[in-house]
């Protein structure tokens, strides 16, 4: 019940992150200009890096926990900037793996257990916002290594990542923002478990240094 609880929360914070920038977008001065660099508050740059901590629900084979992530960020138009990035998620180390009947192995890992390190490659584009309010949405591919050790058992997954969130300047070169994203993709594993689906859901914040 606590997990499921847990997990509804999560799932309404990340709502209200992903329906964020739409909101912005549609009530934003369709005038304004679509990229931060134009205020005269925030240092002209085309390059930033970006820190971020937050939690990821996962479950079965797909790690949860503590999220933990990097990113540089290259400015390509005035509305779109490369994202790529390193992230980790530290889960507990139950073991939660067993044979059933049929002599087949299952894993049943709870939503904030295992490990995972991912580098991802993808796109970030920002929406017109209003004052020092910046809305944008993220999409990715990721490499993702995946372990849960008191299971002996590891694997890679290649997710595909979608979400997005809000980012507030609060200085000419750094921001804050709160961002949540979507997992989904095939994972392999060792053991005998074969092929996996990845799903996961990652929620954070994240501080931006304009370089």
């Amino acid at each position: 019940m606590h997990g499921t609880g847990v997990a509804r929360l999560a799932g309404v914070l990340a709502a209200a992150v992903l329906l964020a920038p739409v909101v912005a977008w549609a009530e934003a001065d369709p005038d304004s200009s679509a990229s931060s660099a134009g205020r005269s508050d925030v240092a002209a740059s085309d390059q930033e890096l970006s820190g971020s901590l937050g939690a990821e629900l996962g479950g079965r084979v797909s790690p949860g926990g503590l999220y933990v992530g990097g990113a540089y960020l290259y400015q390509l138009s005035d509305r779109d900037w490369f994202d790529g990035g390193l992230s980790f998620t530290f889960g507990s180390g139950a073991a939660a793996c067993f044979q059933d009947r049929e002599g087949d192995t299952v894993c049943d890992h709870g939503v904030t257990d295992g490990f995972g390190g991912e580098v991802a490659l993808g796109m970030r584009r920002y929406f017109p916002g209003q004052g020092r309010f910046t809305p944008y949405a993220r999409v990715a591919v990721g490499l993702r290594l995946v372990s849960y050790g008191a299971d002996d058992v590891s694997g890679l997954a290649i997710p595909l990542e979608a979400g997005g969130g809000v980012r507030a300047w609060i200085s000419e070169r750094v921001s804050i923002a709160g961002a949540a994203e979507l997992r989904v993709g095939p994972a392999w594993f060792n053991s005998d478990l074969g092929s996996e689906p990845h799903l996961g859901l990652a929620i954070h914040a994240a501080a931006e240094l304009r370089l």
